[in-house]
């Protein structure tokens, strides 16, 4: 067959070929942007760790850095520590007083010091915290008028607090002024504290009366029986508790009618017969004795009335009573055990009355009242026994402070031995710790519980 008689290609085969090549260049375009874009992120990250690298550096090296400076730091505050330490020492050295130093009179140093300069310094932030300040700075600032030395200044203050308390409401602070108004003995007080016995607060009229006692202001004693004989007696109260002691500080025995009258009375409460008997104790009358010695005889009377009692007649110097104390203890010795528990400290303080009514051979008895098995005998025997200062207890008492089983009972002998003026010298903390650990431990305290 001819060549020029070949049949056309095929047209559709034609495009078939087309269409296959034009996909295989899309994808090759495809593949080569695929791969374009890894590399793009490679590099992305590579440039982000890069980056990270050298921001680490710097911190690393700080790091790394900070122990060496705080070395230094260390090596510096101690450095600087003993070179002012060094100072301080040459300093003090150097302000020592010379001899002609130690040689000033007591003006001279007073002068150094200008104690009226800070005397005023504190009086003017008391007078301005007393007119503006809140009460909690107002009752500090009450306290603080005891401090000033300078009489002066002092007096300015008194006034300043005077004037201020007449007119006071707040019960609290009218406690403090007239507390500091009797502790300072300040007599020109005595009309406006008499005035606030009266007063609404029960609280303000006891610090009143017992203000009026520290100032020994015995003019006020009048106004204090009607206040005395016009309370409920059926009641105890702080307020007259305090008439009746301050009462017994002015010996003021036209009360005494009035006394018998309450101790008769079964509306009268134990509390505040026992005031009255004590009060019966400072008041040198023949009805005193008489009435102390009916209550001290009497088997029927509350023990601890009775007990006051016979302390109240040696009080007075009663030497007459002294067989009927010894009566007493005669017939307590007779008891049996148990029943004498009861009456232990009527036993004690019937001895330690003879005492001091002159009894040599009450003594040796009170000593005896150490060897109780009670801790709260022996507590009691040496509140009595140090009254005397007899030099008979000191062995026994030494053995007390140094051996008893209770620590109340060693601090009471070691205390009492000081009053008499016998060197104990200083507890040690060790041994206080370790008895107080001991008393904790105990079986039936709060705390082994």
């Amino acid at each position: 067959m001819d060549r020029r008689q070949r049949p056309a290609p095929d047209a559709t085969n034609t495009i078939g070929r087309d269409k296959c090549f034009c996909q295989i260049i899309i994808m090759s375009d495809i593949n080569r942007a695929g791969h374009q874009t890894q590399i793009k992120q490679k590099i992305r990250v590579y440039a982000m760790k890069t980056m990270t690298y050298f921001l680490l550096i710097p911190i690393l090296a700080a790091f790394a850095v900070r122990p060496a400076l705080r070395a230094a730091e260390i090596k510096t505050a101690v450095t600087t520590k003993t070179t002012a330490t060094r100072s301080v020492e040459k300093k003090t050295v150097a302000e020592k007083p010379s001899a002609r130093d130690s040689k000033k009179t007591p003006d001279s140093k007073a002068a150094d010091k200008d104690p009226k300069q800070s005397d005023e310094k504190k009086a003017e932030w008391i007078e301005q915290t007393l007119d503006y300040g809140i009460q909690e700075e107002r009752l500090s600032a009450v306290s603080k008028i005891q401090q000033i030395k300078d009489q002066a200044i002092r007096g300015r203050l008194v006034k300043k607090l005077l004037d201020m308390t007449k007119d006071e409401d707040d019960p609290e602070l009218l406690i403090k002024s007239i507390a500091v108004l009797g502790e300072m003995k300040e007599t020109s007080a005595i009309p406006m504290i008499t005035e606030k016995i009266d007063h609404r607060s029960e609280d303000v009229g006891t610090a009143a009366v017992y203000a009026l006692k520290n100032m020994k202001a015995a003019v006020a004693k009048e106004k204090l029986i009607q206040k005395l004989k016009s309370r409920d007696l059926e009641n105890n109260s702080n307020f007259t508790a305090a008439l009746i002691q301050t009462l017994g500080e002015f010996k003021a025995v036209e009360l005494l009618p009035f006394v018998r009258e309450s101790l008769e009375s079964p509306k009268t409460t134990k509390g505040i017969k026992e005031e009255m008997v004590i009060f019966m104790g400072s008041a040198p009358a023949a009805e005193s004795k008489d009435i102390l010695l009916k209550i001290f005889k009497d088997e029927e009377e509350d023990v601890a009335l009775r007990s006051y009692a016979v302390n109240s007649l040696s009080k007075l110097g009663a030497r007459e009573v002294t067989a009927d104390i010894k009566e007493t203890i005669k017939m307590i010795d007779s008891y049996d055990v148990k029943k004498r528990k009861k009456y232990y400290n009527l036993y004690l303080y019937s001895i330690a009355s003879l005492a001091k009514l002159g009894d040599q051979e009450a003594i040796p008895k009170l000593m005896n009242a150490l060897r109780s098995n009670s801790s709260q005998v022996r507590l009691k025997a040496i509140s009595l026994i140090k009254d005397f200062k007899d030099k008979r207890t000191i062995d026994i008492l030494k053995y007390k402070m140094n051996y008893d089983q209770n620590q109340k009972v060693q601090s009471a002998a070691r205390k009492a031995l000081k009053e008499m003026g016998v060197d104990v010298g200083e507890e040690k903390k060790e041994e206080k710790k370790a008895v107080k650990k001991k008393e904790e431990n105990k079986p039936g305290t709060k705390k082994s519980k």
